[in-house]
């Protein structure tokens, strides 16, 4: 995701997007390229296609209450997709915002009735959580909750535990800075790199 943000140039967002176009004929060997892991909606939304094909792979499940995550949701991720400009084909961030719209929450990020509904989206959100746990072999999966830090995560991928403090990054704040901003410039106004 990050990539697909920072350098629009490059080929991440088509990559994804032509994935879930056609999932049948995926190629995620060539979407990973160059890469050991993945997060964030593009590896939550393909996690069983990703699982199939890397039968090994670890999955960490982050977990934290609804009410956190759906007032999360509200402040960021809603209105950047909402009130973001109608991209055109050719635009940098096209198949990117294309993307989004489409895999996040499934595309429910776009219907206002559901997703305004509180309930519905606790559903969808202990109903996700519970299809993850069931579908990941339990030898594969953590559940991780925010600030627990390093240590249960960093044991989960046989990594050792880093000196510098866990991180506390793409707070609300955060993102309505950076992302919401950039998603919302021109191509002309763009500068590759402040994504």
């Amino acid at each position: 995701m990050k990539r697909c943000l920072e350098d629009p140039t490059n080929q991440s967002s088509k990559r994804f997007y032509d994935a879930f176009l056609n999932k049948s004929e995926a190629n995620w060997d060539e979407v990973y390229e160059g890469y050991t892991a993945a997060a964030d909606w593009t590896a939550a939304h393909f996690y069983k296609d990703l699982l199939f094909r890397y039968p090994n792979a670890k999955v960490v499940l982050t977990e934290r209450p609804f009410e956190d995550w759906y007032k999360s949701m509200k402040n960021t991720i809603y209105p950047a997709i909402r009130n973001g400009k109608k991209l055109q084909p050719g635009h940098p961030h096209y198949e990117f915002r294309e993307l989004n719209r489409q895999i996040i929450l499934d595309g429910y990020i776009e219907d206002d009735e559901k997703f305004l509904d509180e309930e519905f989206m606790r559903n969808y959100y202990d109903n996700h959580i519970k299809q993850v746990k069931e579908v990941v072999p339990a030898t594969q999966l953590y559940s991780f909750k925010l600030g627990e830090g390093w240590e249960g995560l960093c044991k989960f991928l046989g990594k050792s535990v880093p000196e510098e403090p866990y991180p506390n990054v793409n707070s609300t704040a955060h993102f309505q800075q950076r992302f919401i901003k950039k998603s919302n410039e021109t191509p002309s106004e763009q500068n590759v790199g402040d994504a």
